[in-house]
């Protein structure tokens, strides 16, 4: 039997894509900001040029340590990659 997901999960799960998306953009701007190929960016966070065109275009995650190593590549802090703006909420009705 197939267990039942909540709606924070539902709605958590729906978020992912949209992070990806944001980081990837992110990430494709500093690199670009600083004329690194995805290559150049790659050899200097240990990772593939492949794997950073995947990131860039949110087809894939990234792990905290591999951003931290792209953050050292591209030399900004950390927090400037992952500082994700939220979608305001509009206050409820009483």
């Amino acid at each position: 039997m197939a267990k039942r997901r909540t709606k924070k999960q539902v709605s958590s799960e729906r978020a992912v894509p949209h992070v990806r998306a944001f980081l990837g953009q992110r990430v494709r701007d500093l690199r670009a900001q600083r004329g690194f190929s995805q290559e150049r960016l790659g050899h200097g966070a240990s990772l593939s040029g492949k794997f950073i065109g995947e990131v860039e275009r949110g087809e894939k995650s990234i792990s905290i340590d591999s951003l931290y190593r792209v953050s050292v590549a591209l030399a900004v802090p950390l927090r400037q990659l992952v500082d994700v703006p939220t979608r305001s909420r509009r206050p409820r009705r009483a």
